[in-house]
């Protein structure tokens, strides 16, 4: 198993051909689902941001998928959203998730976004703890958000520029 500092570790980005391992790693860890048919969309969305960790073996151990947005028709700067982001089962608890999160964050940074938005399921407590190690901040709480089983979620902001 890889911990964060392994040579074979890298941050590739996702195209059509990894949409399964998305998938998988989706299932497995309890996302709520997307089709291939919206992986596949989102590839093609160029606001899109979709990067995977990768193993020395070429296996694709974690993604994250978010996305640049426009601020508004008054405002015109950016802020970023994180859709999914998701560590396979049996890498978990080795730092993959920051650096997804960070890899995320340090592009999204680059490309000028503001603010960084996710919703999480309240119960997710490791990935909760995760965003606030990183300077997320609760800003709702929306009920019955998530479905299979019902629960709400936490609207997190992480504010880059302008704090």
């Amino acid at each position: 198993m890889k911990t964060p500092g392994d040579e074979g570790c890298r941050i590739c980005r996702v195209d059509a051909t990894h949409v399964a391992d998305l998938i998988n790693i989706g299932r497995e860890t309890n996302l709520s689902p997307w089709s291939a048919a919206s992986y596949l969309d989102e590839i093609k969305n160029p606001s899109s941001v979709m990067l995977r960790l990768v193993s020395d073996e070429n296996e694709t151990v974690g993604f994250v998928v978010g996305r640049l947005v426009i601020g508004g028709t008054i405002e015109t700067s950016y802020d970023a959203e994180i859709y999914n982001i998701a560590v396979a089962s049996g890498h978990q608890g080795n730092g993959f998730g920051q650096i997804l999160l960070g890899s995320f964050l340090a592009e999204v940074t680059a490309l000028g976004a503001r603010n960084v938005w996710l919703e999480v399921r309240e119960s997710n407590k490791k990935a909760i703890d995760l965003y606030r190690r990183n300077g997320f901040e609760n800003v709702q709480t929306r009920p019955n958000f998530y479905d299979e089983p019902r629960e709400a979620a936490l609207l997190m902001r992480l504010q880059i520029l302008g704090k």
